[in-house]
């Protein structure tokens, strides 16, 4: 009895405006449409509604009742378009189903009749379509077309508000898209761990640089210790991106999957929600080109020693550093000399000496205590700073040298070359000399042992 009144609401005048009177309150642009599209459909009982916006930049279907597809009303539309003939609201009194469905569709011919109704919101470029069908005929076409344009008008205000809405939540959604994509896809480290050490945001660069996924860390009782195997270092790092969030950026040295050791950089920002996100960069392989620069421009290409330049600037930092009253300050400066290498390269060529010198170099690297700081200053002249050192350890140290060189002699191919060096030596416990002054009275001594006889090492004084 219920469903036989519904019908009959769109035949008779009285009952269709008690239904108006049903439906005109809730035609508000706060609700979404499609509550009020579900709204117009129960009360007035209809097999299928729909209400389709369209703009430039919008276009979207509401459905109620049976199922359609957002082609067949746009079939719809289109072939009313084609008239070409200014219409409000447009009445089919039977087989409206055979529009919108095709033969084989049951509802081709269970849907009868149906209004669709025009509605111009207040943008320009914006329109939207109501249709109501219904399963049965229409008899009085002059009711549900009054109907039909009372919803309309009631509808124009608040379906401009509604497609306002719906294209914020377009350009919402295209921004969320845009910010996941720039999340996953983004050449920037981006990740968050929340107080309990478990792993809230983990994006691509993330997985494609370090080799975990989100899943895989938070399967570890601890996701931090994969990258930081130092306890020390470890909290260092938890107070960072729990505790104490800082602009500035910081250079870390996280574990990969492989146990490779990367260089990065990382900032953290406190979130409006408490949370500290943690943007990085790897820069691994731009700190490996750096420190290779760095090598190339203080070393010297042949010996691997310091270069003239680095040597120089380390005996300038030895001494600013130096203090009178701290004995761990003092160094000895050993100027060193091959004897005879222009014989050696006269007689067997360029690259026998070069390989010489090397010989020589690795031999006084082998003798140091530390890294060594030696350095090349021309030709077979070397600089060697020894440092927390005074003149007898100096000579006893040019002295194991010699043995060293005497019992493991240079060889080519057969022969033997017992190889010979002269040295001056230096002690600095104090800074109060110019370094140019140091590097002549040190020389003056190497020039001295070679005027005295080569394969000795001659002491020079700051008071002589």
């Amino acid at each position: 009895m219920k469903k036989e009144k519904l019908h009959a609401a769109i035949n008779d005048a009285e009952l269709c405006l008690r239904r108006l009177a049903r439906v005109m309150p809730g035609l508000s642009a706060h609700r979404s449409l499609a509550d009020v599209l579900l709204l117009i459909h129960d009360v007035f009982g209809a097999r299928l509604s729909w209400i389709m916006l369209e703009s430039e930049d919008l276009r979207h279907l509401e459905v109620q009742g049976e199922r359609l597809t957002s082609d067949s009303a746009e079939r719809l539309l289109a072939a009313l378009r084609k008239h070409q003939t200014p219409w409000r609201v447009k009445c089919w009194h039977r087989d409206v189903g055979k529009l919108l469905y095709s033969e084989g569709n049951p509802l081709a011919q269970e849907l009868k009749c149906g209004v669709l109704c025009r509605i111009f919101p207040m943008q320009d470029d914006a329109r939207a379509y109501l249709f109501l069908a219904f399963d049965q005929p229409l008899l009085a076409p002059a009711v549900l077309r009054s109907v039909a344009q009372i919803i309309a008008e009631k509808l124009h205000d608040s379906m401009t508000e509604i497609i306002s809405r719906q294209r914020t939540a377009v350009e919402l959604k295209n921004i969320l898209n845009q910010y996941r994509m720039l999340f996953d896809k983004a050449p920037v480290l981006m990740n968050s761990f929340d107080k309990h050490n478990r792993c809230t945001l983990w994006n691509g660069e993330c997985e494609r640089v370090f080799g975990w996924t989100l899943e895989e860390l938070n399967d570890q009782p601890d996701p931090l210790a994969l990258f930081y195997p130092d306890p020390d270092v470890r909290r260092r790092v938890r107070d960072s991106v729990n505790c104490s969030p800082t602009l500035e950026m910081h250079e870390w040295y996280p574990h990969r999957r492989d146990g490779v050791v990367l260089t990065t950089l990382w900032s953290n920002i406190l979130l409006p929600d408490g949370e500290i996100m943690n943007i990085g960069v790897d820069i691994t392989e731009r700190k490996r080109a750096e420190n290779l620069l760095a090598f190339q421009a203080t070393t010297d290409a042949l010996t691997r020693c310091y270069n003239r330049l680095a040597i120089l600037d380390h005996l300038q930092h030895c001494l600013d550093n130096c203090q009178t009253e701290q004995y761990d300050t003092h160094f000895v400066m050993l100027m060193i000399d091959l004897d005879h290498f222009k014989q050696i390269n006269d007689r067997w060529g360029h690259s026998a000496g070069d390989d010489v010198l090397v010989y020589f170099c690795e031999h006084i690297r082998g003798q140091c205590d530390g890294p060594p700081r030696l350095g090349r200053l021309g030709g077979e002249e070397f600089l060697l700073l020894l440092p927390v050192s005074d003149t007898d350890l100096a000579v006893a140290f040019t002295d194991k040298l010699r043995a060293q060189l005497c019992s493991q002699p240079f060889t080519i191919g057969e022969v033997t070359i017992n190889l010979s060096f002269s040295a001056g030596a230096l002690a600095v416990a104090q800074n109060n000399h110019e370094r140019a002054l140091l590097l002549s009275l040190v020389d003056n001594a190497l020039y001295d042992a070679k005027r005295t006889g080569r394969g000795k090492t001659v002491v020079a004084s700051l008071t002589s």
